[in-house]
């Protein structure tokens, strides 16, 4: 197995946390966690682009490959990184440089591939975001990338390949950059990666799926790579008959934090523990004010920092269930909500009483936690608009029959989802950045047509992304009407995190005001089923960047597209980086492979790319 190699080596406002009012006594123990050091604390401005630690360099190698695993019990072909599933983990401190080597070692299918490091903003580093067909050219099999960037955020996330549906096979791992709470706690149990889990290919799942429209149901969930699915090991050769649940042990009169991330192809979970409250500290890499809560729903890329207790109620040989089910209510059985257990410390080793889902949780729904009880430590307050929020700037969420554009394997009508009119599509060996910087004359089809945001540093865009409205006669490629359904979706914006200033449940309308005043900010929102959210975004980051549903086969299918924010800003950038020459070089590779192995084998592109 090989193991991950480590080595040490608001925009122009006063904030407590500034130069000139940082408290250098303030260090970070069990009883201030709010404080971290040199002067920096909770209320430091991380968005600045100088206010984060001076830290160190920290690299990692990870090397993408295939090979036989059983999270769940069940064996299948699934991509791993560093012999493991899931990934190691990628660790450091606010403030670090991360140094990370991506080798591909894919064999099978001669797989491109490209990491992203969800939730890193990739301030003025946009190339390193990877995305193929956006911000680079994908690594060619045998081949290497380095990603080298600053970490000025802190929290809990996950890396996992951007190309196509790599992730669903097991491509990812978890992120933890270490910085201040906005509570106290004891002891960190570190990331847990919640995901639902297949036991086909998914790219070949996600081909059945859009030449019928039934989309493929999980056969088990996971944490942290281990789950339990009922199976026959003397009637199936695939059925290990070793299969365990993810367990934590916990000790009275101690607090543990921990970090949940959801990392599913499909499924947005509810989750809970029996018996147990836990507190809300952070949302995705934003800290907030302690919310308390017993339920929690965790959107497909959204991550919770959570502090848990133990209950005094409960004697020290008590054991107690993790439960996580699908969110959508009449449809929360399709998977077992069993996903874990917890143990305190003189607990046994048999499984704990399982107790029956109540209403509550059986109709608790796919909504986010209210907009209202999400209040930022950091404050912001949201501008003026400088886009006009015409019909371009709404994103509704419609399925339709499309063929896609002529360079994939995929032929015929299919059933694809879009934002804007069409599903988005992108062509690996020609990048959105490599339009920007190189080829400049190059213009964009209009499946991969961007959103160009030209506004001045400093200014706000806002956007409307809608799950419930009327069609009005509105057709697909074929003519034929297109259809809303009802599903929820988790969206994701690459480079930014977002200000949500509205969302709920039904149709948009201009009666709906926004909270301009400290809103929740994250960089993923559950739009609900038929539901809306509005969210808010400032201009400080050149580049191009995708906006996208994250559930794996919506993104794989087309509901994406992509904003090119500052763009003539971006290649004075890369000059000034150095990184144009390699850029290209990798872009050259990679054609030349695509050309010569990809499409005289029949391995060509079949979905959105992304």
């Amino acid at each position: 197995m090989f193991q991950s190699i480590l080595f040490l080596a608001f925009y122009g406002r006063p904030v407590f946390g500034s130069a000139a009012a940082r408290d250098y006594a303030c260090v970070n123990t069990a009883e201030s966690r709010d404080c971290w050091k040199d002067g920096f604390n909770i209320e430091t401005d991380y968005y600045g682009k100088e206010e984060a630690p001076e830290g160190k360099l920290v690299e990692y190698e990870l090397t993408l490959s295939q090979q036989i695993i059983s999270p769940d019990g069940y064996e299948m072909l699934g991509m791993v990184v560093n012999g493991q599933y899931p990934g190691p983990t990628i660790e450091a401190d606010w403030g670090d440089t991360l140094r990370i080597t991506v080798k591909n070692n894919f064999t099978e299918n001669y797989n491109g591939t490209a990491v992203h490091w969800h939730g890193i903003r990739q301030k003025e580093t946009n190339w390193l975001d990877g995305v193929p067909g956006v911000t680079q050219c994908p690594i060619t099999p045998g081949d290497s990338q380095v990603y080298e960037f600053r970490v000025t955020q802190y929290g809990t996330s996950w890396y996992h390949s951007h190309y196509s549906l790599q992730y669903s096979n097991g491509a990812y791992g978890p992120i933890v950059i270490h910085g201040p709470s906005s509570a106290n706690w004891d002891v960190d149990l570190g990331p847990w990666l919640l995901s639902d889990w297949y036991h086909d290919d998914a790219f070949a799942l996600d081909h059945v799926g859009i030449t019928t429209n039934r989309a493929a149901i999980p056969k088990s969930s996971l944490i942290n790579g281990k789950g339990y699915y009922e199976c026959d090991p003397t009637n199936d050769a695939k059925c290990t008959g070793t299969r365990d649940y993810y367990e934590v042990v916990l000790k009275q009169g101690t607090k543990y934090k921990f970090g949940i991330i959801n990392t599913s192809t499909i499924l947005t979970y509810t989750f809970w523990i029996d018996g147990h409250n836990f507190t809300i500290i952070a949302i995705d890499f934003v800290p907030i004010e302690p919310l308390t809560v017993d339920t929690l729903n965790v959107g497909i890329g959204q991550r919770y920092e959570i502090i848990i207790e133990t209950n005094p109620d409960f004697d020290d040989d008590s054991s107690f269930w993790m439960h996580a089910q699908y969110c959508f209510i009449n449809q929360t059985d399709i998977v077992d909500d069993k996903v874990g257990i917890v143990r305190y410390e003189s607990a046994g080793s048999s499984d704990p009483p399982y107790i029956n889902k109540s209403d509550y949780h059986l109709n608790f729904g796919c909504a986010d936690p209210k907009p209202e009880s999400l209040v930022p430590i950091l404050k912001q307050q949201v501008g003026a608009q400088a886009n006009p929020l015409a019909a371009e700037d709404y994103f509704r969420v419609g399925l339709g029959n499309f063929t896609w554009p002529d360079a994939t394997n995929s032929t015929g009508s299919v059933f694809l989802w879009f934002l804007q009119k069409l599903p988005l599509y992108v062509n690996w060996s020609e990048p959105s950045v490599k339009k920007l910087t190189i080829d400049e004359t190059a213009d964009f089809p209009p499946n991969s047509r961007p959103i160009e945001l030209d506004y001045e540093t400093g200014q706000w865009v806002y956007f409307v992304i809608e799950s419930d409205w009327d069609p009005a006669g509105a057709v697909d490629q074929y003519g034929q009407e297109i259809r809303v359904e009802p599903s929820v979706h988790p969206f994701h914006l690459h480079g930014h995190d977002f200000l949500i200033l509205a969302q709920g449940l039904g149709k948009f309308t201009s009666d709906i005001q926004p909270n301009l005043d400290n809103p929740p900010r994250r960089d993923t929102v559950d739009v609900e089923p038929l539901g809306y959210v509005w969210i808010a975004f400032q201009i400080d980051n050149p580049g191009a960047w995708l906006f996208h549903c994250h559930i794996a086969f919506h993104s794989s299918d087309g509901i994406a597209i992509q904003f090119l924010e500052q763009p003539s800003k971006l290649k004075p950038i890369m000059e000034e980086a150095g990184v144009l020459g390699d850029f290209a070089d990798r872009c050259n590779k990679w054609d030349d492979w695509y050309q010569a192995v990809n499409i005289p084998h029949n391995a060509t592109q079949a979905d959105s790319g992304v």
